[in-house]
Order: C-alpha cells, then structure tokens, then sequence
C-alpha cells in the first residue's frame, strides 16, 4: 500500500511541470475577406472547431478595418498557427493583432 501511495505521488510530482506549463490564452485576430453578414458566423464556426478552443467572438468588418476574432484557447492543446490556419484554410485569411 505505502508503495503504491510512493508510486502515485512519484508520478504527480514528475507530471507537475507539465501541467503548470498549460494555460488558457486569448488572441486577437485580424481576419481577412471577411466581409458579409454571413462571413462572421463562418469564422467563428471554423475556430470553435479547433480543438482546445474554448471560446470565440468576431466583430464584424467595417468599412475601414478587417473582421477581428478574439479567441480563447488551451495553448497545450493548440496554439496560434494553428487558428490561423484554420481561418486562412477557410478562406478567410487571420493574423495576430500586436500588442
């Protein structure tokens, strides 16, 4: 039993580092092409469907600027090339916002 209990502890103490490198991030995107009514509920559909995405809101373009995305994701789970990838492979081509 003490063994086991050893074991246990041994292996959440070696996975610890692991698990406190995982974190929840949000990114602003600047989306591309995104330019009627229906383009913004396509770009949100789209990232959802990345895994690891927690959670997405696209403003709308307007005349002067591009259709942002802000998401919220598990950066152990995916990361930013990948969402940008996903929004670019539906033909809605992203990129990070500075800052």
């Amino acid at each position: 039993m003490f063994r086991r209990i050893l074991a246990a502890t041994a292996l959440i103490v070696m996975l610890s580092p692991f698990a406190a490198q995982a974190a929840e991030r949000t990114i602003v995107l600047n989306v591309d092409n995104a330019t009627c009514e229906l383009c913004a509920p396509i770009v949100k559909k789209t990232l959802s469907r990345v895994s690891g995405v927690k959670a997405v809101m696209v403003q709308e373009a307007n005349g002067t600027s591009p259709a942002v995305a802000t998401v919220t994701f598990d950066d152990a789970v995916t990361n930013v090339a990948t969402l940008i990838a996903a929004s670019t492979n539906a033909g809605y081509p992203a990129r990070a916002t500075k800052g």
